[in-house]
């Protein structure tokens, strides 16, 4: 049978002290909340319908982003506005 060396044990607690400080890294930055959402980058939206040309997929956008104002995206295509008029509109309770 061979015999363990100094060497091999020290290698060894270098690999497992490196896979420790690197998951424990990990982990912290996994377990890191978002920032709060700014209230000035958020802008209320009158309802706006959004469809999706490949499949009819249709959305309704109801806060949007002030930074982002290009349309959601579906089946890798951004989506359309959708006119409705007001009477027209989905039935909320």
């Amino acid at each position: 049978m061979t015999e363990i060396g100094l060497g091999q044990i020290l290698i060894a607690l270098a690999i497992g002290v490196t896979v420790w400080v690197v998951s424990m890294k990990i982990l912290r930055i996994l377990a890191t909340p978002p920032p709060p959402v700014d209230p000035e980058d958020v802008v209320e939206v009158e309802d706006q319908d959004y469809r999706c040309t490949i499949c009819g997929t249709e959305v309704t956008l109801r806060v949007a982003n002030v930074l982002e104002t290009s349309p959601p995206k579906h089946c890798r295509e951004e989506m359309v506005p959708v006119w409705r008029p007001r009477s027209g509109r989905h039935l909320r309770s």
